[in-house]
């Protein structure tokens, strides 16, 4: 509003206004990428050398800030070979030193698809077992504040479960009460 003020003030046509509106809101949005192989052969060599090298600057950030060695191996159909960064010794280094680990630990976070997508199921498992959890524990306090527990309504599975989760959260609290008294030191939570 206060732009179109100035423009009102400054007495520009419509058509200026409508075309400083139409640049500014434009510029601001990125368009929606389609995730898909680019036909065009130019498009595609042009979208794979930024793309790489946004990768790559990325992965140079995470090693300075991090302080983390890291390597990529990049093999496209635009050049011969590989290609290696940040140079041929340091990728052969780190390939070193990740074939010296057992394979238990090689493979411990590598995951194909279907592995995602079960640990992904599971997480979302317990995500709903918390959520169930938690809206029990809104009914009985509802219940039990408007006074419904005492009808003639069966209550006994409700209050097992709310019991339950009492006795493992008592559980927890008194383990950390043992852990406190043995010297450890108390962290506090957000």
């Amino acid at each position: 509003m206060a732009t179109e003020r100035t423009f009102k003030r400054k007495k520009f046509t419509k058509s200026v206004r409508l075309a400083c509106r139409f640049f500014r809101t434009r510029s601001l949005r990125r368009r929606k990428v389609t995730h898909q192989l680019i036909t065009d052969n130019s498009t595609r060599r042009v979208t794979f050398r930024k793309r790489k090298d946004g990768l790559l600057k990325k992965i140079k950030e995470l090693t300075i800030l991090c302080g983390l060695p890291a390597c990529a191996i990049i093999y496209s159909e635009y050049k011969d070979g590989p290609e290696l960064w940040p140079n041929v010794n340091e990728v052969r280094s780190l390939l070193d030193r990740l074939s010296e680990l057992p394979v238990e630990k090689q493979t411990k976070y590598m995951m194909d698809q279907k592995d995602l997508m079960n640990k992904m199921i599971q997480d979302a498992e317990k995500k709903l077992e918390k959520e169930k959890a938690y809206t029990r524990a809104m009914k009985l306090g509802i219940m039990a504040s408007t006074s419904d527990i005492t009808t003639d309504t069966d209550c006994s599975e409700e209050l097992a479960k709310a019991a339950e989760v009492i006795d493992k959260k008592l559980k927890v609290i008194q383990e950390r009460i043992k852990v406190v008294e043995a010297g450890a030191p108390i962290i506090k939570r957000d």
